[in-house]
């Protein structure tokens, strides 16, 4: 498995910017396209199909390097799966209950139709961030929590 810092490699450091509050951010379509590109013929010649859905392409992101970490990793485990079907990006908007007070409003959703995975599996995705789901004969969602560079007022 590659390294943190090999998953970099794939963003390009100048489009990284600086928020008001003098944070770090890239925008989305700077964190999804590269990956999308890398990943796409891979998991093309292992039978899968890679599909973007609607993102908001200019949406700030300040945890870009651990969305590109999950994104990269679940892509690299699709690789390895002997099904065949189907896996969609998109954003999502993060439910939001009463209980909840976790600043994050969206979510980089990855659906996928054929990769199951086992607990082990899934909770190393829990432990880089990662809400999962996996069920046989639904397939793997797979949600990033986006943080945003601002602050809510």
């Amino acid at each position: 498995m590659a390294t943190e810092k090999d998953y970099l490699k794939l963003l390009d450091a100048s489009k990284v910017h600086n928020s008001v509050f003098d944070r770090k951010f890239m925008y989305l379509s700077d964190i999804i396209d590269p990956i999308y590109h890398e990943y796409a013929i891979r998991l093309e010649r292992s039978g899968h199909t890679l599909d973007l859905d609607v993102l908001r392409r200019h949406h700030q992101v300040e945890n870009y390097a651990n969305v590109a970490k999950i994104l990269c990793s679940y892509f690299d485990t699709a690789c390895k799966s002997n099904e065949k079907g189907n896996i969609v990006i998109s954003m999502t908007t993060q439910k939001n209950t009463v209980t909840d007070l976790s600043p994050v409003e969206y979510c980089v959703t990855v659906k996928d139709t054929s990769v199951i995975m086992n607990l082990e599996a899934r909770e190393k995705f829990a432990i880089m961030g990662a809400r999962i789901r996996s069920r046989l004969g639904f397939g793997t969602i797979l949600q990033i929590p986006v943080i945003e560079p601002y602050d809510k007022i």
